[in-house]
């Protein structure tokens, strides 16, 4: 006996239809919408269109920066005046100029006439401010330093930073290499140092000793080993113009 119901007999179970009637599809995905917290993706909107975003042409370097904060503040925007503000801020060995035509290189549609006049705004800017700092422009390019009243700090700091402790250990491996350079590391026992190689690498590190491979003496062949021999910055912290300036090791001290 066949259990299929009869045509006139209303269907049962998931066949049978709502009670108030069924739910058309675009209330069903209202209320899908609203249980996920999305807005109705079949709502026709009112609002009007979202404005264009702007393209900026520069460099779009600071998504990393900013990334972890959508609210920060706008300053954070990098942007041409931020970026000739920071490499200022760092500046060249001695102290040498940026000039703009190097910093315009480093961007894209930036000519250096415009980093001319970013200087130039950056300079004003520090000027209203009173900033203790400001921005000139030198020789072919531009550089950040301290006003001429505020000079004397960065002298007092700068000249403490020179200063390095050394024991008697670290001079007396110095001296040796000082007026034996360059020195293999074969050769410092024969030289009367027996500085252990904890020594050399504090001298080293302090940047008062590097590390370079040299052809051995008295042979044929490509063999290089590793000599010692002072850097430029041993001569600064000794106020050396060169090694020629170095005592005679056989004088008295003076």
């Amino acid at each position: 006996m066949s259990t299929r119901p009869d045509s006139d007999e209303e269907p049962a179970g998931f066949q049978a239809a709502p009670a108030d009637g069924g739910m058309s599809i675009d209330r069903l995905a209202q209320a899908f919408a609203a249980m996920m917290g999305e807005q109705d993706p079949y709502q026709a909107t009112t609002s009007p269109a979202a404005p264009v975003a702007q393209i900026d042409a520069s460099p779009d370097l600071d998504e990393a920066a900013c990334a972890a904060d959508a609210s920060t503040d706008a300053a954070c925007r990098i942007s041409p005046r931020s970026i000739l503000e920071a490499l200022l801020f760092v500046g060249l060995p001695a102290a040498a100029p940026l000039s703009s035509r190097r910093v315009a290189k480093l961007m894209r549609g930036v000519r250096p006439a415009e980093i001319d006049q970013l200087a130039t705004d950056l300079a004003g800017q520090y000027r209203a401010n009173g900033c203790p700092y400001e921005v000139v422009s030198q020789e072919n390019g531009w550089v950040m330093r301290l006003r001429e009243e505020y000079r004397q700090f960065g002298v007092v700091l700068e000249a403490r930073t020179r200063r390095v402790r050394l024991d008697a250990a670290a001079l007396d491996a110095l001296a040796v290499v000082a007026w034996n350079q360059p020195v293999a590391r074969e050769g410092l026992a024969q030289l009367g140092c027996d500085a252990g190689p904890a020594v050399f690498r504090q001298l080293i590190r302090r940047g008062l000793l590097e590390l370079v491979k040299l052809p051995v003496a008295g042979k044929d062949d490509a063999t290089e080993v590793p000599h010692y021999q002072t850097t430029p910055r041993f001569l600064e912290v000794f106020s050396l113009r060169s090694l020629d300036d170095l005592p005679d090791p056989h004088e008295p001290p003076r």
